[in-house]
């Protein structure tokens, strides 16, 4: 009974976890909880440590993965960096910091659940049919016009986005999902699976080869390339005895990718950006390394302070664009694109060191576990990894931050260790209580960002605005500065009718600050024509000179500052 407690909870959690991204409304775009689904995962994520607690206090134990100290230390030191190097964005750290820590909450409360390394396997076979659910979402994207598209987010497109709204998050999931597919195969309890279960790793293998071959994203392609090389060199010994199996799924492999290339060419497109990289064509990835890498040395041990980058960067780009004679920068960077990067730029070698806490252990953690299986779990983690030092993928979508923490969770499953919970009836209640906080604090959190990542497209679009909606989204933290600026744009947008400042006044302020920590092209152009509105025409040019300083020769600030001359 107790056992089969154990597992009903823990499937319960991966199922939760697992299918939380499948949810799509219509958004503004770009990351974080503005886009739906990673507030589904977060109230997710709150009830699986719910969950957690509620099974370590019942088993009165607590489990630690090996070389917990060092993972321990990661989290404490980022949040101890922010302290030491100080904020520039205080609310930004705040939201930040909290994704790292429920993050980590995650990591530690699935060991609380004391499954089975066989439950463990099932739940990977979950995850295979989960993830080939995402890939069949890829393929229906791609062939508009079935009688499924409109079940799915962004039908006409014939990208493969699943409901991520962004290629190369779907390409590195599903490069995933090729890795897992040999895994899963060369397990030891395969050959005690049923047949339709030991058909699910074909079928994910199949599907998402597709996806991922037509998708055309090279980190995807090189990512899942490594990745099967990796876990077929590794997993060589097992796969040679199930040749029959090795077959089908490499057969599915090859049949899968060569329809994904010629649906789509998206080999060909892939190669075309290496050839870019290579030849140093229109790819500016390598020139956005370059610069970040020069503001580190600038302050190499503490950096230039958390939520700083947009600033530092895009001061250096303008000075490296007067170097580089005919590069422009043309668009805005949030991220260098890489993740040590990002916090050598803002936390210097202070930054960097707690990352080092991680990485070892990780490293240590898969080395102890030998070439077979430790080589199987770094290709399964490779994609992924990968995709953090080109891009930003855990800032866009909190269900790649959480899959890669359940993947380190198999990972560390082994030698972990057990200790007796002693605490007292207060300290209990306490544990209790703050986990009861916890999930409330998310819950309330989340669902109201799902709401008005919806709400505030309808606000802005519907062409009722009223000002009263935006100031009550602009209450939520993670709305505050999207959700102030269309106040104040709408307020100024009125008052003009009248021929007003007051309002107009209060925005050029607001966007003047804004600018300042994010050199948004949008902002400055909302800005130039404020100030043409003002009638402030020294303020104007010292916009229209500073918005071409940092975006030079830029077509959108060219035909603002043109337009305003003629008026």
């Amino acid at each position: 009974m107790r056992t089969s407690l154990i597992n009903q909870s823990f499937f319960t959690a991966t199922i939760f976890l697992f299918f939380s991204s499948f949810y799509f409304r219509t958004n503004l775009g770009g990351q974080g909880l503005f886009l739906p689904f990673n507030s589904v995962v977060w109230i997710a994520v709150a009830l699986i440590l719910a969950l957690a607690v509620l099974r370590m206090w019942q088993q009165q134990v607590i489990r630690l993965p090996a070389y917990f100290g060092l993972i321990i230390a990661m989290p404490l030191l980022i949040m101890l960096t922010g302290f030491i190097v100080g904020l520039e964005q205080p609310l930004s750290w705040m939201l930040r910091i909290s994704a790292i820590l429920l993050g980590f909450f995650l990591f530690f409360g699935l060991f609380q659940f004391n499954a089975s390394r066989r439950d463990i396997q099932s739940a990977l076979y979950i995850l295979c049919g989960v993830l080939s659910l995402h890939a069949f979402v890829g393929l229906i994207q791609l062939m508009p016009g079935t009688l499924l598209s409109e079940l799915v987010p962004n039908p006409g497109n014939q990208i493969a986005l699943g409901f991520f709204q962004q290629p190369n998050l779907q390409a590195s999931l599903m490069a995933t999902a090729v890795v897992l597919s040999v895994f899963m195969l060369s397990a030891p309890d395969f050959s005690n699976r049923p047949l339709w279960v030991k058909l699910l790793p074909v079928f994910c293998m199949l599907l998402s080869a597709f996806v991922l071959l037509s998708a055309g994203s090279r980190i995807g392609i090189l990512g899942g390339g490594v990745g099967l090389v990796l876990i077929t060199l590794s997993r060589y010994s097992l796969l040679k005895y199930r040749k029959f199996w090795t077959v089908g799924i490499f057969g599915a492999l090859l049949i899968g990718g060569s329809a994904g290339l010629f649906i789509n060419e998206g080999a060909l497109r892939a190669y075309s950006k290496m050839e870019q990289l290579a030849e140093e064509g229109q790819d500016i990835r390598k020139d956005v390394y370059l610069i970040s890498w020069e503001v580190i040395k600038d302050k190499p041990l503490l950096g230039h302070g958390i939520g700083s980058f947009q600033r530092v960067f895009h001061n250096k780009a303008a000075e490296y664009q007067l170097e580089a004679q005919g590069f422009n920068l043309g668009v805005r960077f949030s991220h260098p694109h890489n993740e040590f990067l990002l916090w050598g730029v803002e936390s210097g070698a202070v930054g960097l060191f707690a990352f080092l806490f991680g990485v070892v252990a990780v490293c240590r953690q898969l080395l102890s576990l030998g070439w077979q299986r430790g080589g199987a779990m770094a290709s399964i983690l490779l994609p992924m990894a990968l995709h953090t030092q080109v891009e930003h993928p855990f800032y866009v979508s909190a269900y790649h931050w959480v899959i890669f923490l359940f993947l380190l969770f198999v990972v560390f499953q082994t030698r972990c260790k057990t200790y007796p919970l002693y605490l007292s009836i207060a300290a209990g209640w306490l544990v209790r209580g703050g986990a009861v906080l916890l999930l409330m604090v998310v819950l309330w959190f989340s669902s109201t960002a799902l709401y008005y990542s919806h709400h505030i497209v309808y606000v802005l679009y519907s062409g009722h605005a009223k000002p009263e909606e935006l100031r009550s989204i602009s209450k939520h933290p993670f709305f505050t500065n999207v959700a102030t600026r269309y106040l104040l744009e709408s307020l100024s947008n009125t008052e003009k009718i009248s021929h007003g400042t007051t309002f107009t006044l209060d925005y050029a302020r607001w966007m003047e600050n804004s600018l300042r920590d994010e050199p948004d092209i949008s902002v400055f152009l909302e800005l130039i024509r404020a100030y043409n509105y003002l009638g402030d025409s020294e303020k104007k040019k010292n916009t229209v000179d500073r918005a071409l300083y940092l975006y030079r020769d830029n077509p959108l600030i060219l035909a603002a500052s043109k337009e305003i001359l003629v008026d």
